[in-house]
């Protein structure tokens, strides 16, 4: 991807292994995409309210205008997941990064939805994600479906907000214990109201980009009945 190529020197392989492993990840959720939608559509079904949506304090352009998470989490309909941009499984965060692309793709094609959905990523790696790096992925936002990257300032910051939504990690260690970049971490992905409400959690092997428009679709018409 075009974006990888204005990386820092010192980030620049992993960035293209991530980039790689996106764009596998992509080829094969196109090859193996069906043409007739199995699934309900959207309105003939109701997401319940599961939980509030986690709070704390991230940072996206600046470490110096921190920001509550809250404020990307409420007046649209957010989908959300956890990244980091050395991950190089193609099963983890390459293959949710590729989701999203075909998710905000499938928006932007519906001038209804346009300006009401937006997506987000929060950085596991605020050691290396910084605000700074972070922002060269902002090339993936555009007007009608705005893709926000997060990261907070450390770990300390990171920490309940995992917490807050039963997220845990690991992290590989080299001979010496010392950590060696790579960090195990469940794949979930959620789906919040825009009043901050969580309305659907999607886990590896359920989260198919067709069912999370639909059920996109199906939030903003029930938006769309509440009395003005």
């Amino acid at each position: 991807m075009r974006f990888f190529s204005r990386l820092r020197d010192h980030h620049l392989s992993c960035a293209l292994l991530f980039a790689v492993a996106v764009a596998i990840s992509s080829t094969a959720t196109t090859a193996g995409g069906a043409t007739d939608s199995p699934f309900p559509a959207p309105g003939t079904y109701k997401l319940d309210r599961i939980e509030p949506m986690a709070n704390g304090w991230v940072i996206e352009s600046s470490a110096w205008r921190p920001r509550r998470l809250s404020s990307y989490t409420s007046g649209k309909v957010t989908l959300f997941s956890f990244f980091y941009g050395t991950c190089r499984d193609p099963t983890g965060c390459p293959a949710t990064w590729a989701a999203f692309e075909d998710i905000q793709s499938s928006l932007q094609k519906d001038k209804d939805l346009n300006g009401r959905v937006r997506l987000l990523f929060l950085s596991l790696d605020p050691r290396v994600d910084t605000p700074e790096l972070l922002s060269f992925y902002t090339v993936k936002s555009t007007p009608q479906v705005p893709w926000h990257f997060l990261t907070t300032w450390s770990e300390w910051f990171l920490r309940p907000i995992m917490q807050s939504l039963s997220l845990t990690t690991s992290y590989a260690l080299d001979k010496n214990g010392q950590r060696t970049g790579e960090i195990y971490h469940m794949v979930r992905v959620y789906l919040i109201d825009r009043d901050g409400w969580i309305r659907e959690i999607y886990a590896t092997g359920f989260f198919d980009p067709d069912v999370v428009v639909n059920d996109i679709k199906t939030l903003v018409m029930e938006e769309n009945e509440k009395p003005k």
